[in-house]
């Protein structure tokens, strides 16, 4: 089972869809049923145990820069109510932890945020970082972008990608 899939059930948990509605009857069905479900599954406790640090502002933003010059920071562009966030939300969570317990001499420190694009106090960072669509994922170092976002899928591709990027370090193509 893919996580979208997994997440979805999960979001649905014991509700039953109807079988016998038209279109426009099945698409009312949804509209009204949809937003709680989402809340039922919110308040379930799964967007605090996959919370990661947040970023509330572009000035915070900058801070954060400022903070980890010498380190890589990884941001997390999200919105409630997303489902691809959600499907993805436990491995960010998961990687986050995984770098945070690395201890290894020579590793570069990752630190990972999250941005809430929907929030009033982040849209002029949202619009500067160009974030068009969530889960969006983006890498800093040395004050910086760093490459494209990532698209990983699974955990062990988006693991490679953080380390492969932790290793770069000061080799920033937008230097």
């Amino acid at each position: 089972m893919s996580q979208i899939q997994s997440i979805i059930q999960r979001i649905f948990g014991n509700h039953k869809l109807p079988t016998d509605l038209s279109g426009e009857e099945y698409e009312k069905f949804m509209q009204n049923n949809i937003p709680q479900w989402m809340k039922e599954f919110e308040d379930s406790g799964f967007l605090e145990k996959t919370k990661l640090p947040v970023i509330q502002s572009e000035e915070e933003f900058i801070d954060k820069l400022l903070e980890h010059r010498n380190d890589l920071m990884v941001i997390k562009y999200w919105k409630h109510g997303c489902i691809p966030c959600l499907a993805f939300a436990e491995m960010y969570k998961a990687a986050a932890e995984a770098f945070a317990k690395d201890a290894s001499p020579n590793a570069k420190r990752v630190f990972w945020y999250s941005v809430d694009t929907k929030a009033l106090s982040t849209w002029q960072l949202v619009e500067y970082q160009l974030i068009s669509g969530t889960p969006t994922i983006q890498t800093f170092a040395n004050q910086k972008q760093c490459d494209d976002e990532i698209k990983a899928t699974n955990m062990d591709d988006l693991m490679r990608e953080i380390r492969r990027r932790a290793e770069k370090g000061s080799q920033n193509p937008y230097t």
